[in-house]
């Protein structure tokens, strides 16, 4: 499973609504960019939840674990592995 590779489609199919993935940098800044609000940050958490078995604290939700691609990679594979 590629964890890289089923986030970015998430974000650029689900959130941006984009045809192609490479509209997507890595390490482009999802929320300071614009790219990721409230209203989809809290979709995105649900889809990441269900997708990678994983529970989603209150006190993760920073910008630290979704300011880009990559964080959120580092992230869900560091929780896949704790669980």
């Amino acid at each position: 499973m590629d964890v890289k590779a089923i986030v970015k489609q998430y974000i650029v199919m689900e959130i941006m609504h984009q045809p192609e993935e490479s509209v997507l940098d890595d390490e482009a800044s999802l929320i300071e960019g614009g790219i990721i609000d409230s209203m989809s940050l809290f979709e995105l958490i649900i889809f990441l939840e269900e997708k990678f078995g994983i529970t989603i604290n209150e006190e993760e939700v920073d910008i630290e674990n979704f300011q880009t691609v990559q964080a959120l990679v580092n992230f869900i594979n560091k929780k896949m592995h704790l669980s």
